[in-house]
C-alpha cells in the first residue's frame, strides 16, 4: 500500500480518531458490563429474598392407593 501522498495531519487525525472510537466503546461495554451485574445483584436479592418452603406435618408422604 502507497501511502506517500497521504499527508502526515491526515494519518495522525484518522489514528486519534481510531482511538476515540476505541475508547468510546470500552466506556460502553464496560457500562453494559455494570448495568448487567447490577440486574444480576438484584435478581439474586429477590430470589434471596423469598422465604423457603417448608413441608409441613405428613405432607407428601401418604400416598392413597385406593380408586
Amino acid at each position: 500500500m502507497n501511502i506517500s501522498n497521504v499527508s502526515p495531519e491526515a494519518l495522525v487525525m484518522s489514528t486519534l480518531q481510531q482511538r476515540d472510537t476505541q475508547v468510546h466503546l470500552e466506556a460502553q461495554i464496560g457500562l453494559v458490563k455494570q448495568a448487567r451485574e447490577a440486574e444480576g445483584a438484584a435478581v439474586m436479592s429477590l430470589l434471596n429474598s423469598v422465604p423457603a418452603l417448608q413441608p409441613s406435618g405428613s405432607l407428601g408422604n401418604n400416598v392413597n392407593v385406593m380408586v
